[in-house]
């Protein structure tokens, strides 16, 4: 949200989960629930198919451009609002079926991804989701650890 209102210039930005004007959110509803999920489940949930751009780095990390991946939510980017973050340097980079946004970026930052889906519902003990030990690596490369003392 804070990309949206400091570098998107939309002061306005919102979540709609918190109230307000429902013409200023830029976090929405979920426009499309999954048919037969779970009872009491979010509207957006379960192992969904999401489309990578080929340049992203969540391809060249996940070394594919389909994927599917378990999401969990009852919110989405709203999608008259993805040509204005693009302009404002936010790549979408990752869709679902109907053109919803579901991975963004921001290029040239050492690790900048963002999902919709959650990377650690696949992780295992041995064995993390490739999404994660990237991140984890760059935030290494980034950062060296220091000694307290």
């Amino acid at each position: 949200m804070e990309y949206a209102r400091h570098v998107a210039g939309l002061g306005e930005a919102r979540h709609a989960e918190y109230g307000g004007d429902p013409a200023a959110a830029l976090i929405v509803p979920v426009a499309c629930a999954v048919p037969g999920r779970a009872p009491g489940a979010p509207a957006l949930s379960g192992a969904l198919r999401v489309t990578l751009a080929p340049e992203s780095l969540a391809a060249r990390v996940l070394g594919t451009t389909e994927i599917v991946e378990e999401h969990f939510c009852n919110y989405e980017l709203r999608r008259d609002a993805h040509e204005r973050l693009a302009a404002a340097g936010l790549a979408l980079t990752g869709f679902g079926p109907d053109g919803e946004a579901r991975v963004v970026e921001i290029r040239g930052h050492p690790f900048y991804v963002a999902t919709l889906f959650l990377p650690q519902r696949s992780s295992r003990p041995g064995a993390p989701h490739p999404l994660v030990v990237a991140w984890l690596r760059a935030a290494a490369a980034g950062r060296p650890v220091r000694d307290a003392g």
